[in-house]
């Protein structure tokens, strides 16, 4: 069975696993940046800008940094 998108999900994915040990990996704009960050931005159609903090906030909400 496939599961249906999630932003939530997506952005989640991208905090754990997407360059979560790197000096920027707090910065909204550097992480807006990543190639995930923007595939995430077209597919649900917000601003890469917006996802960058979205990551950002999870990764300081949980700890992932």
């Amino acid at each position: 069975m496939v599961k249906r998108a999630s932003y939530r999900r997506a952005v989640a994915w991208i905090a754990e696993n997407d360059s979560a040990g790197d000096d920027n990996a707090l910065d909204p704009q550097s992480v807006a940046e990543l190639v995930t960050a923007l595939l995430i931005a077209d597919l649900f159609g917000v601003e890469p800008a917006k996802v960058g903090r979205d990551v950002v906030r999870y990764r300081e909400r949980h700890g992932v940094c």
